[in-house]
């Protein structure tokens, strides 16, 4: 997509970020260089330009209040901005920066308001909030425990509770201010919130006291060690440094259904199992107990997936799939997909990576980043490699500048590299951040799975996504005559209109490749073009690829081109044009072949000219009508062959 600014922007110059850090340092606000750089990429195009998003405003101010700052903290900040950008850009009118400052200002001070007062309406409304940490309180959390009971009942899960006691290390000592204590649970609250997994529900039950909920695994085991790793994770945090280090806390661990099968039966087990702990031979730091395993519990090999991973690369392979241009056959570029080996075999990470913790699932990050680096400079392979990230483990610290300098020290092309995001949560907070960051380097940065998680299109406009790659619901041939259809060629248009890229992924029938290049699109992924292969097997594959074409499965494309040709009829009524129909011959009639088929699309033809000429609503009705019948019957038949 075309850019509005010059190639080297003079925003994302280090003189430029690190003159805002020293116009903000006579300030208490505590901020650094790395927590400058985001905020200015977000905010500094809007100063300049009237007409760009000024949504940097609403992310600064979250940002900067979630640190605790106040929102002189944030209006400073454009201030400082505004006063290097007059300096800096002397070719842009005073007046211009100045209306700008004022509005970015207005935005930051308008977005703080609103959720100030939007978290105000929620905790009167509800209640449910503990006032001290911010988490659910032992109310909704019970609330939230019967909801998963439930939905562990349905899926044949399991739910694993924890009840976490550190009241012996949240006691003050006499000579210690009493807000010491408050301070501890507010960051141990943090901690525990920031450390376990998104899908995990973390809460504080009062008094020095917090539970920890965990659904969706089938394995007790697994459960099992999904929490000790968490709180293992804590535990070796700083948030303990200022008290004794031989303070004993504790933990009773239930888990469903075999320690209960309904929340208050599982609660009571919890709790008497956090008795135990509090009770029995009390050790220095974590103490956890839980219920022995039934006899008739089958010992699984979860505890040597965990030690395999820690063993790190020795134990986890790099594969490359190809994605490929489907109007060339050349490979764009590889996707690096994970492998573990295990003595019963190698196995995917859809196996593995769900029971591991934040801390390990990082640990994999960076085995598969060192691995792919390596092989692209031992081998000079030309072709670029993305890695896929999650977003808990990219918005870590200082994770992508590490990607970055990794890269830089191996000596290789930026754009050698991408990131793949997946859509696993809200990305507005990496939008400007990392991501950004990452882009700014010279990497590819791609949407992963777009279709199955929280991004929007209207999110996708405002992020710096280089590609989007829609998820593998959208690519099988039956699937997209009946309902896929439409939105796949929305989002080849779209990628089109917005200048991205667009990636289909899971392409496993053949049959989609001259389907896809027929709608339009540009690239594919899956095993009908090539399966992962090892560095040795991509370095000898066929490139370019030798596809299928338009006559290979004239029914399915021409099935596809009906789509296309009454998409473009009613486009062509819309404009008011010249109407000049007369010569409308079927030309798909050869490749229906059918007769029932021919019979629809002729019967479409003769809608035409109520159409166009005088734009009758029931006969746009029945082409809609008569083109999902051509495509069923053809759907049909792709079953049955």
């Amino acid at each position: 997509m075309a850019s509005p600014y010059p190639a080297q922007l003079w925003f994302e110059q280090p003189d430029f970020i690190q003159g805002t850090l020293s116009l903000l340092a006579n300030e208490e606000w505590s901020l650094s260089l790395e927590d400058i750089r985001p905020l200015v990429l977000a905010l500094a195009p809007a100063l300049a330009d009237p007409g760009a998003s000024r949504k940097g405003a609403e992310l600064a101010a979250i940002t900067l209040h979630r640190r605790g700052l106040p929102a002189s903290a944030c209006t400073g900040l454009i201030e400082s901005l505004a006063t290097l950008t007059a300096k800096g850009r002397p070719d842009l009118p005073a007046a211009l920066i100045d209306r700008q400052r004022q509005r970015l200002i207005a935005r930051a001070v308008d977005t703080l308001e609103r959720r100030s007062r939007a978290e105000l309406r929620s905790a009167l409304a509800s209640g449910s909030r503990d006032p001290l940490t911010g988490l659910i309180n032992r109310r909704t959390f019970i609330e939230a425990l019967n909801v998963g009971v439930q939905r562990a009942e349905r899926t044949q899960t399991c739910v694993a509770l924890a009840l976490i006691d550190i009241s012996t290390l949240a006691q003050p000592h006499t000579s210690q201010d009493p807000r010491d204590r408050d301070r501890l649970l507010v960051d141990f609250a943090r901690k525990l919130a920031s450390l376990t997994r998104s899908t995990d529900t973390v809460a504080c039950l009062g008094d020095g006291s917090f539970a920890l909920l965990v659904e969706g695994l089938r394995d007790r085991e697994a459960m099992s060690s999904i929490i000790q790793r968490e709180l293992q994770d804590i535990a070796e945090t700083t948030i303990f440094a200022h008290n004794d280090p031989t303070a004993p806390w504790h933990v009773g661990l239930a888990i469903s259904p075999d320690d209960g099968d309904d929340p208050l039966a599982l609660l009571d087990t919890a709790e008497a199992a956090l008795g135990q702990s509090m009770e029995g031979t009390i050790r220095p730091g974590l103490n956890l107990v839980m219920p022995p395993l039934p006899p008739s519990h089958s010992r699984t090999s979860t505890a040597q997936i965990h030690s395999l991973v820690a063993l790190g690369r020795d134990h986890l392979d790099v594969r490359y799939q190809p994605i490929v241009d489907l109007r060339t056959g050349k490979i764009a570029r590889v996707e690096a997909l994970v492998r573990l080996n295990t003595p019963s075999g190698v196995i995917g990470p859809e196996e593995f990576l769900t029971s591991l913790s934040k801390r390990e699932r990082g640990r994999v990050f960076e085995a598969v980043l060192t691995q792919a680096g390596e092989g692209v400079a031992s081998t000079g392979l030309s072709i670029p490699v993305s890695i896929n990230i999650e977003p808990d483990l990219i918005s870590d610290g200082d994770r992508a500048q590490s990607i970055i300098n990794y890269w830089r020290k191996q000596g290789l092309d930026p754009h050698q590299l991408g990131i793949e995001i997946t859509e696993t949560q809200d990305l507005v907070s990496l939008a400007y951040g990392p991501l950004s960051l990452l882009r700014a380097a010279g990497h590819h940065i791609a949407l992963d799975d777009f279709g199955s998680g929280y991004a929007s299109l209207s999110r996708i406009m405002s992020f710096p996504f280089d590609e989007i790659k829609l998820d593998r619901s959208f690519s099988e041939p039956i699937e997209l005559l009946n309902v896929g259809l439409p939105l796949v060629t929305v989002a080849i248009d779209a990628s089109e209109l917005m200048g991205v890229e667009l990636v289909i992924e899971g392409i496993e029938d053949p049959r989609m490749l001259p389907v896809l290049r027929a709608l339009g699109a540009r690239f594919g992924q899956g095993y009908a073009l090539a399966r992962p292969l090892t560095l040795a097997q991509l370095l000898t594959f066929p490139n370019p690829l030798s596809l299928p074409t338009t006559t290979s499965y004239p029914l399915v494309v021409a099935a596809v081109q009906s789509f296309r040709w009454e998409r473009a009829m009613l486009s062509f009524a819309a404009s008011e044009g010249a109407h000049e129909h007369s010569n409308f011959a079927c030309t798909l009639e050869e490749a229906l072949v059918h007769p029932d088929l021919i019979e629809l699309h002729r019967a479409q033809h003769a809608l035409i000219p109520s159409i166009v000429d005088h734009h009758d609503q029931s006969a746009i009705t029945e082409l809609g009508k008569l083109g999902k019948e051509l495509r069923r019957r053809v759907s049909t038949r792709l079953m049955t062959s």
